[in-house]
């Protein structure tokens, strides 16, 4: 079973990959994005190229920064070890090295729980832009607890024809607070009962 740790540096790992991938997109212009026109109480102007690849972008920056400023201030630390700018460079260097060596003393700590969930929305809103396309499908597998947090949260992965990928996750949490996707990598003996599930499926 993946520790918190493990899924820190995985988030963390996974936007050192994406950060490259969605600059590039952002400045290649898409059909899919935001409109000129407002949020909530604030006027927003058209954003040239690709508008979700561009918020992805920056996005990431912003929050590897506010990451890494929350665990050195939860660790009681006054300021970073160094100055940093704003490149990619020291973004990834931020992601793949200093918040998981910051986040290595703070296993379970609140402080620890918001950096990951703040990495995983960052990670979900890459993984959503059109034209990087790695956003995974799921349907849900009915009346199947989980072995784990024994909440019916499971979850069939579906390729791009719509059937079960041989994937099979838990999208929900552990009393800890902790995703249950921790133990995803255990569920392997559930993929094999993938055609019950698919029937079951497209009996729904």
């Amino acid at each position: 079973m993946a520790t918190p740790a493990d899924l820190m540096q995985e988030a963390c790992d996974l936007l050192a990959v994406l950060l490259p991938r969605v600059r590039l997109e952002a400045v290649r212009t898409a059909a899919e994005g935001f409109a000129a026109g407002t949020i909530g109480r604030h006027t927003v102007s058209a954003v040239p190229g690709n508008p979700p690849a561009f918020f992805a972008y920056t996005s990431i920056q912003s929050s590897a920064r506010w990451a890494e400023d929350l665990l050195l201030y939860a660790l009681g630390a006054s300021d970073r070890d160094e100055p940093r700018g704003g490149s990619d460079a020291n973004t990834v260097r931020v992601l793949t090295e200093v918040i998981p060596r910051l986040a290595a003393g703070l296993d379970g700590d609140e402080a620890y729980g918001m950096v990951l969930r703040e990495l995983n929305q960052r990670v979900n809103e890459a993984q959503k832009v059109r034209a990087i396309d790695e956003a995974e499908q799921w349907r849900p597998v009915p009346q199947r607890p989980c072995p784990y947090c024994r909440l019916c949260w499971l979850k069939v992965e579906i390729d791009s024809r719509g059937q079960p990928a041989g994937r099979v996750a838990c999208f929900g949490h552990l009393p800890s607070g902790e995703p249950c996707r921790a133990a995803w990598a255990s569920l392997a003996e559930i993929a094999q009962d993938l055609e019950r599930a698919e029937t079951i499926l497209d009996a729904g």
